[in-house]
Order: structure tokens, then C-alpha cells, then sequence
């Protein structure tokens, strides 16, 4: 790939690619994976020129950290924009694809989660949070769930999160994709119709 021609187009390539190595330091080493000597040798650029672009490394980590919550974010609106008649048939697959297309953003998701300390967990969280909500609220609407009461419901979502959440993730580290889809559809089935037992 041939560097971009003007001075903008050559700080917005560079940009890039300190977040580029910014998404794969943290996917395999969690956030205290950006440092900013390792980050600037990656990017071919000497350390000092990093600040040019951000102005720590905690900076990158905040922008990371809500790349990873939209994109969460977006794929719950491509699950819910269309609400399938059977979640756990549809939705497995619809998550792989994503993990198979940006499968850094997974485990930037993934590592943020697990780093209770770092100050931009509370961003993952949230949109962890947002999405058990919003997946709880398609679920509410299901024919077979009608009777199933509220908690019920928002257990259901809890957990439909957390296997979609381990769907994304092993896909997204090499995982067989249809084997992965297979497993989340019977978790996802099993997650539902306890939810439909319970009235």
C-alpha cells in the first residue's frame, strides 16, 4: 500500500496505523499491551511522534475501548433491526460473521472486560449492559417467551449476552466458526425455553 501524498493524508495513514497496533496489543496483551515505545516500533515511527497523534496512550486505550463498545452496539442493531422468529437459529450466525470480519474489536471487547482496573472497562461494560437490555427487550416480544415473566426475561438476556459474548470471542481467536455457531444455537435454545418454563 503506497503512503498517502499530502502532509493530512499522511497523518491520518499514520493515525491509523497507531490505532491498528493499538487494537492488536491490547487483543493479545490487554490494555497494559500499549506501550508506546512497542506501539511507535510497529507503526515504523520513533516514540515522540506518537504524541503527535494522541496524547497518551491512556488517549488511544479511551478510543479503542468505544470502538469496541459500538461495535457491539452496531451489531445488536443488526440483530434486533430485524427480529428473526427464532433468535437462537439467527443470531449465532449474525455474530460470527461480525467476529470473522473485525475479529481485533472481540478481543479488544474481550480483554477490556476482564480488566476490571483499567478505567475504560466501565465503556465495555456499559455496552454490555446496553445490549443485555436491548437483546432483553426483542426477547420480552417473542411469542414463546409471552408468558414467561420479567425476570425470567432479563435472566434469559443475561445469559443469551454471555454466549454470544463467548461466540465472538472464539471466533475471533481461530475458532471453527460453524462449530462455535452450533454450540451457541443449543445454548441459546436451552437459555429460551428455560426462560418460556418459567411463568
Amino acid at each position: 500500500m503506497a503512503r498517502p501524498g499530502t502532509r493530512a493524508e499522511q497523518k491520518q495513514h499514520t493515525r491509523a496505523l497507531i490505532v491498528a497496533a493499538g487494537r492488536k496489543a491490547v487483543a493479545t496483551r490487554g490494555f497494559a499491551g500499549l506501550v508506546v515505545r512497542e506501539l511507535a516500533r510497529d507503526v515504523g515511527i520513533v516514540p515522540t511522534a506518537f504524541y503527535r497523534h494522541f496524547e497518551s496512550v491512556d488517549t488511544l486505550a479511551t478510543e479503542l475501548a468505544s470502538g469496541a463498545a459500538e461495535a457491539l452496539a452496531r451489531l445488536v442493531d443488526d440483530l434486533v433491526s430485524a427480529p428473526a422468529a427464532d433468535p437462537a437459529a439467527d443470531w449465532p450466525a449474525r455474530a460470527a460473521a461480525a467476529a470473522v470480519e473485525d475479529p481485533q474489536t472481540w478481543s479488544v471487547l474481550a480483554r477490556g472486560l476482564v480488566d476490571t482496573a483499567h478505567p475504560d472497562h466501565r465503556v465495555l461494560a456499559g455496552a454490555v449492559d446496553s445490549a443485555r437490555r436491548r437483546l432483553g427487550i426483542t426477547l420480552g416480544r417473542l411469542e414463546t417467551l409471552s408468558g414467561a415473566d420479567g425476570s425470567a426475561v432479563d435472566i434469559a438476556a443475561d445469559l443469551v449476552v454471555v454466549v454470544l459474548l463467548r461466540l465472538l470471542v472464539e471466533v475471533a481467536v481461530g475458532y471453527d466458526a460453524r462449530a462455535a455457531v452450533e454450540e451457541c444455537t443449543g445454548r441459546v435454545r436451552v437459555i429460551l425455553a428455560g426462560a418460556g418454563a418459567v411463568s
